[in-house]
């Protein structure tokens, strides 16, 4: 009897239990008075009657009284995937599908947004502002599952391993075997009709005809074809795009006259207006390839039309042509730079303290002048200083930075040395190559450690001593710096001093954009040397590069040179990393973050001070690549008396050596995992590239932990051991926070 009474407790109980669910999900479903995309729960029964875990879909408008579910106005759409998913596709069919939707007075908002770029603050504008936007990104960020989920945005995914909680996932491979047949998958999600639908097959499929036979990213076999090479061989395959048997100019009419708005992106390089497929053509049969590169072959070289040229260095162009020269072709190819390199022209989220301290740069100069009584102290690097290598001179312009803004002053930066900085480095936010009075001559080794930092409120402006090197301050001191206390203390600040956001990796990664943008030179530099190199390169239009890891290999400067004899070396062994020790941390980061699919193959590019390093590390590892023909560059020692290697009076060598540096850094700044050794070119490339959100490891700190957790934060310069700068237990404890987020070993990382 007490069995039966037990036994009919458990059935109440389960009844009341399900009845709960019926309601809570009855309730879930009435859609929101707002408008804004509803979270449902659903509980799901097994076939043995028992409850399982509620699985959360953070997806859309439920229309009342049906079991329909579709999006509508205003769209708040986020698309996301890996480079060469089929991202790009479903962008634009996103975008076309939310124009098609829209009343005609509203205004949408596409935009490609990189990862330095994202403002969740922005993004929560828009939503309060009721826009209308579709954002394209190619990471995660942390705050769109959960933007998602509070029914603020929708996520449509051109990937399953990169957001699994998206509205939409898209399956690269059913796109491959028809790629129109996509678009009825989108007809439930936004309630399309079967004549909207129609439409949008036919603009989509308009569209991806302009995409593979004009511009200068079409398909690798129209590019080959259209330089005389015989195709024949690819005709049979399913994404030889049959270029030849479409009428182009019908196909321009067409798209121009549809319905649906269409943004032109690059128009440099891709199709914009009716008339373009004959000019793309007709640049691209003179010679031209992928970007307006050269093509010398008839060769596919692996996902790439003509591959073998790319070998061939190409001058830059760092002088304004004659008039008798035809540039519109060059102009084309230096304005079509395709890096990744965050350009933050008016989109830096400065903490206040650096907001503050750019207002009153820029009110301080005038017609490309400081004012007259303004205060200011000058960085130089003018070849009687030892300014030492692009990472040190860097990050003692970052640190002259925080010096003049703790004592009121404006920076100014003075580096003809051995080339102007303004060929790799171009003003962003503040003018620090404004003039300044030729009497300034005063200099002052402010930056010696044990040197207390001081106004000078006697002097208008001087020059300031050395800033680099073991006794001189380090950034840190600075940040944690009596002065930058009382400056922080009496703007409101206090409760900042000594927080993360002053750690050394922030403070850097903030300042550089603040004063930098990289010059084009560098970065169609950077882009030759990605595709040079034989990184691996997607199949689908634009040929874009994957996924790879940036890999630093610290020889030791000594393997740059020759020193003459009675000339003093450079002090480099306690800097030098074993080469074994740099491939072992490169496959621990290959088994943890590249999927064994083969989706994304795993490749790196590695930039190191020693050239057999560089082939012995390929000899041993053929997914490692780097550019056979660039100069090995000390911006130092390579134009210093002494060395024979360089010529310190061959301007046009001396020039091209620091492009290549720097775009070198650039690479790895791209790279979707950065391997760093001691040295300051590695760490320059780490704090460009910022410490949150990216996989950044040193080779000192290569294990599971730290290649794992997606913020590392370092804080190093030359000489210095390589130290975290958080405890060992936030460390660990942010670890399992990030590990947990990942699937197991197929997970897109980045």
């Amino acid at each position: 009897m007490k069995n039966a009474t037990t036994a009919q407790l458990i059935t109440l109980v389960t009844v009341l239990h399900l009845a709960a669910v019926i309601v809570f999900y009855s309730k879930q479903k009435i859609k929101s008075a707002s408008g804004a995309y509803n979270v449902i729960d659903y509980i799901e029964v097994s076939d043995e009657g028992i409850l399982k875990a509620p699985k959360t879909y953070e997806v859309i408008n439920h229309i009342e009284g049906s079991d329909e579910i579709i999006l509508t106005a205003p769209f708040r759409i986020v698309q996301i995937g890996p480079p060469r998913t089929g991202s790009t596709f479903q962008f634009q069919l996103l975008d076309a599908i939310v124009s098609l939707k829209s009343p005609d007075d509203v205004e949408i908002e596409t935009v490609f947004v990189r990862p330095r770029e994202w403002d969740v603050e922005e993004i929560r504008g828009k939503i309060a502002n009721n826009t209308s936007f579709v954002i394209k990104t190619h990471f995660e960020h942390r705050s769109l599952k959960r933007l998602q989920k509070r029914g603020d945005i929708a996520v449509f995914a051109s990937s399953t391993d990169v957001a699994p909680y998206a509205v939409y996932n898209q399956d690269r491979k059913r796109l491959e075997e028809c790629t129109l047949c996509e678009i009825d998958r989108y007809q439930p999600l936004f309630g399309l009709t079967n004549e909207e639908v129609k439409s949008l097959k036919l603009h989509m499929d308009l569209y991806s005809s302009l995409r593979q036979c004009c511009g200068e990213q079409m398909s690798k076999y129209e590019t080959l074809r259209l330089n005389g090479c015989d195709v024949s061989m690819y005709m049979d395959r399913s994404d030889y795009p049959k270029c030849e048997d479409k009428d182009l100019e019908k196909i321009e009419l067409q798209f121009a006259a549809s319905p649906i708005p269409f943004k032109p992106n690059n128009p440099e390089i891709n199709w914009s207006k009716p008339g373009d497929c004959d000019r793309f053509n007709k640049v691209i049969a003179s010679g031209r390839g992928f970007n307006g590169r050269d093509v010398s072959s008839c060769e596919i070289d692996g996902k790439f039309a003509g591959k073998k040229e790319y070998k061939k260095k190409r001058k830059l162009e760092t002088v304004p042509p004659s008039d008798s020269e035809d540039t519109s072709e060059d102009t084309a190819v230096l304005t079509s730079v395709t890096s990744a390199i965050k350009r933050k022209t008016n989109r830096l989220m400065a903490p206040p303290w650096l907001s503050k301290y750019i207002q009153f740069h820029r009110s301080s100069i005038e017609e490309g002048r400081i004012k007259e009584g303004i205060r200011y102290v000058v960085y130089e690097c003018t070849g009687e200083e030892l300014c030492g290598g692009i990472g040190d001179r860097v990050i003692g312009m970052v640190k002259a930075l925080y010096f003049a803004m703790c004592t009121d002053r404006v920076l100014l930066i003075n580096a003809p040395y051995p080339v102007p900085l303004e060929t790799i480095l171009n003003p962003n936010l503040m003018e620090w190559n404004a003039s300044f009075s030729e009497n300034t001559t005063a200099i002052f080794d402010d930056m010696a450690y044990g040197k207390r930092i001081s106004s000078r409120l006697d002097l208008v402006g001087y020059r300031l001593g050395r800033t680099n090197g073991h006794h001189s301050y380090r950034l840190s001191n600075i940040l944690k710096s009596e002065a930058m206390r009382l400056h922080f203390e009496s703007n409101g600040w206090s409760k900042f001093f000594g927080s993360e956001s002053m750690f050394v990796a922030r403070a850097f990664h903030d300042a550089f954009w603040a004063l930098f943008n990289f010059d084009q030179n560098v970065l169609l530099r950077a882009e030759e040397m990605k595709l040079g190199s034989g990184l691996p390169q997607s199949n689908l239009p634009g040929n874009e590069v994957l996924p790879y890891v940036g890999l630093h290999h610290r020889g030791g400067d000594r393997t740059m040179f020759t020193v003459k004899k009675g000339v003093k070396a450079p002090r480099m062994s306690s800097r030098f990393v074993k080469s074994k020790e740099t491939l072992s941390c490169y496959n621990t980061v290959k088994y943890l973050l590249f999927p064994r699919d083969g989706v994304v193959p795993a490749a790196a590019y590695v930039a190191s001070d020693n050239a057999d390093s560089k082939k012995m590390m390929r000899e041993m590892d053929s997914t490692i690549h780097f550019h056979d023909e660039m100069q090995i560059f000390h911006i130092d020692w390579s134009v210093r008396e002494g060395t024979v290697k360089k010529d310190k009076h061959n301007t046009d060598s001396i020039q091209q050596g620091v492009i290549d540096m720097m775009a070198e850094i650039v690479v790895l700044v791209d790279s979707h995992c950065l391997i760093m050794s001691k040295s300051m070119f590695s760490f320059l490339a780490y704090y460009i590239r910022g410490p949150d959100d990216q996989c950044n490891v040193s080779t000192s700190h290569c294990n599971e932990i730290n290649v794992l957790r997606r913020s590392n934060l370092f804080a190093y310069e030359s000489g210095d051991k390589i130290s975290p700068e958080l405890s060992d237990k936030t460390l660990r404890k942010r670890f399992f926070k990030a590990r947990g987020k990942l699937r197991k070993k197929k997970h897109y990382f980045w």
